[in-house]
This record gives structure tokens, sequence and C-alpha cells, in this order.
């Protein structure tokens, strides 16, 4: 009986069915499908919505369409409003 028991553990039928524990030296390794992250853009951040910065954001977009530059642009400024302060 034991050589019977034995047998079947060790032979290739034996991943037929699962055992209710692991065994470490008795595993299939199955390989797995890695899916990279995509990657994000390049972000800018312009700081001020004045003169320079509303310019700076400007010509980014307009090099984005011209040479399909994949970049975000974002404007920071402390008013609700662009143009520099009154």
């Amino acid at each position: 009986m034991r050589v019977l028991t034995v047998s079947l553990l060790l032979s290739g039928s034996s991943l037929a069915f699962q055992l209710p524990f692991n065994l470490p030296f008795f595993q299939v390794d199955t390989p797995q499908l890695v899916i990279p992250p995509e990657p994000k853009p390049p972000r800018i951040a312009v700081v001020g919505a004045g003169a320079g910065g509303s310019s700076a954001a400007f010509w980014i977009s307009k090099a984005k369409e011209r040479f399909g530059l994949d970049v975000e642009v974002d404007v920071f400024d402390r008013e609700s409003y662009i143009g520099g302060s009154k």
C-alpha cells in the first residue's frame, strides 16, 4: 500500500488531483503573463499665469500639436484668473 501511494505521488498523473498541502519539491512552474504598466506622459508645471507663464503654456501646447509630443501641462497661480496682477 505504501509503495502504491509513493508511486502515485511521484508519477505524472498526480497533477490531475490537488493535494491539500504543498510539496516544495513537486511543483509545476506555470509562466505568468506580466503586463508592464503604461508609461505616464511627462508632466510640465508652469508656476504663474502671468505674461511669461501663459506664454510658456501656450507655446508648449503648440509644440505638442506640431511635433506630436505627449506631455501634460499644468499652470498654477494663486489668483483665479490669467494675466498677472491687476
